[in-house]
């Protein structure tokens, strides 16, 4: 295993209990993350992206779920941890950053009580040095009268800056790995931009790992040292985000990025992708889970028990597929 990996997840599978049986939402996903980069996890909804940041964090509720593999923080296993242990690391060790800021803050709370909260838990600052780091983080993510802003409460400010709390909430104890799911949904796009610089200038700035799940492949290209891109629970894409713009080789990437317009082409019409991403009681565990969508292409090109295999140094793809891909209305 390599030293300088800050996070390493290898052969993860989390699985939901549906009717009394067990359904792999997460099947075998493998990857690591190293300090000051931003790895992001892309794929449609119901991919398994944020089952595997949840996954991470210890959060799914262990009576309806089971959870297997290796998780390794700066080399700690935490799938071997306590409920108690975890608690010690959530918070300290790991920033979340969480997708509606107004279902994840305590309305009744000020905001300012809310970021301390770690800081009580986690740390021995007296009161008046977490006051001033309370207001240190909310000047840190950008909140410009950060004495106002600690007194109100939630629903009083705007979204950015809800979102912007939650980020100073997740900075709080300088953690040294921070995972965002969808920070910036329910954002406008001049938010999103802002929010997004804004973590990009934290990375720099604290040297923390991030991993940002998203559907947003525009997001992506702003952002991302690396990608990794999930269908059905399996990673089927990991390559740096550069080579995944420019030379996308699995066809569900090469789908996605067709579905996005472009504004210096003429052809108005947007590729649509088939079908949809299957139900977990509906996912079939042998073949590649990509094939029914693109059913021009022979059953042959597709291999009976898909791998992830490394093509170029760096670049993982899933399945022999891509090597005969073509998009249906291609000769």
């Amino acid at each position: 295993m390599e030293q300088h990996n800050l996070l390493t997840v290898n052969n993860l599978h989390t699985a939901f209990r549906i009717d009394g049986n067990y359904y792999d939402a997460v099947d075998g996903v493998s990857f690591d993350l190293r300090p000051n980069e931003l790895l992001a996890i892309v794929g449609e909804s119901g991919c398994g992206k944020s089952t595997v940041a949840m996954s991470v964090m210890g959060l799914h509720d262990m009576r309806f779920t089971r959870v297997s593999g290796e998780i390794r923080l700066n080399g700690k296993d935490l799938l071997s941890l306590s409920e108690h242990e975890m608690n010690k690391i959530r918070g300290k060790e790991i920033g979340f950053i969480f997708q509606d800021p107004l279902a994840s803050l305590n309305p009744l709370q000020r905001v300012g009580k809310q970021i301390e909260e770690a800081l009580l838990y986690h740390t021995d600052l007296n009161e008046k040095e977490r006051n001033e780091r309370v207001l240190q983080l909310l000047n840190d993510v950008g909140i410009q009268n950060p004495e106002r802003t600690a007194q109100r409460f939630p629903h009083e400010l705007s979204g950015g800056m809800r979102q912007r709390v939650l980020i100073a909430t997740a900075l709080s104890c300088n953690p040294s790995l921070i995972i965002a799911d969808e920070p910036t949904t329910a954002l406008d796009v001049t938010i999103q931009a802002q929010i997004l610089d804004l973590i990009k200038d934290l990375q720099k700035e604290h040297k923390a790992g991030i991993i940002l799940i998203t559907h947003d492949l525009g997001v992506v290209a702003q952002v991302a040292d690396r990608v990794a891109v999930m269908y059905a629970g399996q990673i089927v894409e990991l390559a740096s985000a550069q080579d995944l713009f420019t030379n996308p080789l699995h066809p569900y990437p090469r789908s996605l990025l067709k579905s996005i317009p472009q504004a210096d082409k003429d052809d108005d019409t947007l590729h649509v992708i088939k079908g949809m991403v299957p139900s977990l009681k509906k996912l079939k565990h042998s073949g590649c889970r990509f094939a029914d969508r693109i059913p021009w292409i022979a059953a042959e090109a597709h291999e009976k028990e898909p791998e992830l295999h490394e093509v170029q140094p760096g670049h993982f793809v899933r399945c022999s597929c891509w090597k005969n891909f073509r998009f249906e209305d291609e000769e």
